[in-house]
């Protein structure tokens, strides 16, 4: 018995031709794509607020009645630096093991008040002139953010 590759090729012929009809109706049905424009942006960043701020920072509430005190202890982020209307505040914690140091990444909105948000806790506050205050509310640890423009 022989064997040819004839009925393969013509097997490919086939679905060749299956093929071509459904790409270019699939082809036809997507339209016109338009003008491709560039990323929208959003609104402009809020830029009033940008600059250095010299910061301290306070344990004001922990949880279990100040047993989690020790722990909360966190020399802070000494310099905020605002640009473009958004800023990144690390809290260490050198007394618990490994370190954890939440970031968070806030934005600053037009009338001075900023907020952002990280598994663990959240930041909000308000810049009013010069002076920046905060609150950042942790899992155990809550603290008072509070600095000056440089």
């Amino acid at each position: 018995m022989r064997t040819t590759n004839r009925g393969n090729a013509d097997l490919t012929w086939v679905r060749l031709g299956l093929l071509v009809p459904i790409v270019a109706t699939v082809a036809a049905c997507a339209g016109s794509m338009g003008t491709m424009r560039g990323h929208s942006a959003g609104p402009a960043p809020v830029t009033a607020f940008d600059g250095s701020y010299r910061n301290t920072i306070a344990v004001i509430a922990t949880t279990r009645n100040g047993a989690d005190a020790p722990a909360c202890q966190t020399p802070g982020q000494p310099i905020i630096t605002v640009a473009s209307g958004r800023f990144t505040y690390a809290v260490p914690h050198p007394m618990i093991r490994g370190n954890p140091t939440p970031i968070f990444q806030a934005t600053v909105a037009q009338d001075g008040s900023f907020a952002g948000q990280v598994n663990d806790g959240s930041l909000q506050g308000h810049i009013q002139g010069n002076h920046l205050e905060g609150d950042i509310a942790g899992l155990a640890c809550r603290y008072a953010i509070t600095g000056n423009r440089m």
